[in-house]
Parts: C-alpha cells; structure tokens; sequence
C-alpha cells in the first residue's frame, strides 16, 4: 500500500504475508476482515473511541435502504485522479461507491466497529482505523479526498492532498432531516450552512435536496439513532419517534469542493 505510513515513526509501511512493517521494524498485523489497526493507544483517549456499535449498526441499516444513494451516486461522479481517501468513512458506504468506479481507494475511521463494517463488506478498498489529525499517510500522495458529516481537519488534509488535488466534504444543508427534527422538537430551527475554516481554495459549492419516504418504524428509528441527536435529545425523543409507523423526510446536502 504505497501510501500508508507507520504511525510510530512516519516510515513507509510495506507489505509482508499477513502484516505491514515499516523500515525501522514497527509491524502491524491485519485484521481477520482486512483491516489495519493503526491508532495508536497515546492517540485517543477513550476506550472505544467514535461511534458506539448501537450507532454503527443503526446507520448499517439505515443506509442499506438506499435513502443516501443519490448523495452517494452525487460524490462518486465528482472523484478525479487515481487515488482516493474517504476520511471517516465510518461503514463504507460511500467508499464502496469511489472503489466501484475502478479508483484506488482507502478509508479511514477512529471507530474499529465502523472500520470492520466497511472492511467485511468492501474487498475493493483498503481500510485502517486512525485518528482525523494523525492520518498515517504519505504527504501529497492523495488525489480525491472525500469527507462526509464528520470534525474537519484542515491541517491533515492539506498535507494529504497532492498539488493540484481536490478535497470534497459534505456538510448537512438547512433543511436537512427537517421532519425528524418536527417529531422530536417543539421548535425545530434550520441548520446553520456554516463551511468550515479551510486553507485550500474554495472551488464551489452544489446543493443536492430531495425527499424520501421512511415506510416503517424500525427505519424510523435507524435514521435517528445514527445522528447526533439520539445523544442530544431527552429518552423522550425517541419514545415519539416510535409511535410513527411512517415519515416522510427532507434531505438536504451542500456538496463543497476546494482544491490544494
């Protein structure tokens, strides 16, 4: 894997049978999924840092449905280059979508529950769990890099990213999830379409907005409990999601493209 680095000392990482080792002897074994585990213990301080399994699963689900396949279909037309990096990839979903088109893709997630989805699931593409601002890759050895609904990290991907490459990040537009928002709260606002602070020079920004029907409470209930406000609402929430049997919902994506 001609891009990933040891996360110890920075060396090249090389493959050897089951595992990866850099020049300096740090090895890395791969997971029976085929992933590699490169956070280190003194890079996170939680036990099981990123999303919860509950989560994990939940968004699993949730996207198996196809309710994001426009947004994913969207991002995939948009990729150039040859390599391509999907930050946060969580389960794959949309690094799956970047490997079906014939790149050479990697994905990346602090959560290992998440990373171990998308390896099971993806033999395309090569994951390894890592932190956002410790990313254990070459300097300027990315073309695309792809980065959806997570922290930003403006200073990685500016390394990561060659001369000339692109990064896109996709950020929840104003009324996005606007009806879930209506049955959980009693004055639900709009999101605040704020880009984030970002060294690379602004290329452009697309709106993708449509809306999907949920049909079923168990969907419902999937879609919440892969955003962040199955944390931030009251038990309450999601006692009134559960008396829904169907919902009919906004999605609302603003797509941002920079370039290095």
């Amino acid at each position: 894997m001609p891009i990933l680095t040891c996360p110890v000392c920075g060396h090249d990482l090389a493959s050897s049978g089951n595992s990866f080792v850099c020049a300096q002897g740090h090895l890395f074994d791969l997971s029976k999924e085929g992933y590699l585990n490169l956070l280190l213990s003194s890079q996170h301080r939680s036990r099981h840092p990123g999303d919860a399994p509950e989560s994990a699963r939940a968004r699993r689900s949730f996207l198996s449905g196809g309710y994001y396949a426009p947004l994913r279909i969207f991002v995939a037309d948009r990729l150039r280059g040859k390599i391509v990096l999907d930050a946060c990839c969580g389960e794959g979903y949309y690094t799956s979508a970047a490997a079906e088109r014939g790149f050479e893709t990697y994905g990346f997630d602090i959560a290992k529950d998440m990373v171990r989805m998308a390896a099971k699931a993806d033999k395309r593409s090569f994951y390894f769990v890592a932190g956002l601002h410790t990313v254990p890759v070459r300097t300027a050895s990315v073309d695309t890099l792809t980065h959806l609904f997570a922290p930003f990290a403006d200073e990685s991907f500016a390394r990561i990213l060659r001369p000339g490459g692109t990064l896109m990040t996709v950020i929840p537009g104003e009324r996005h999830l606007w009806e879930l928002k209506a049955a959980l709260y009693d004055a639900p606002y709009p999101n605040r379409e704020t880009p984030p602070a970002c060294s690379l020079t602004f290329v452009r920004s697309e709106r993708l907005r449509y809306t999907f029907e949920l049909t079923d409470t168990q969907s419902i209930l999937d879609l919440y409990r892969m955003t962040p406000y199955a944390y931030k609402t009251a038990r309450t929430g999601e006692a009134k999601l559960s008396a829904l049997g169907s919902l009919r919902v906004t999605a609302d994506f603003l797509v941002l493209t920079y370039q290095r």
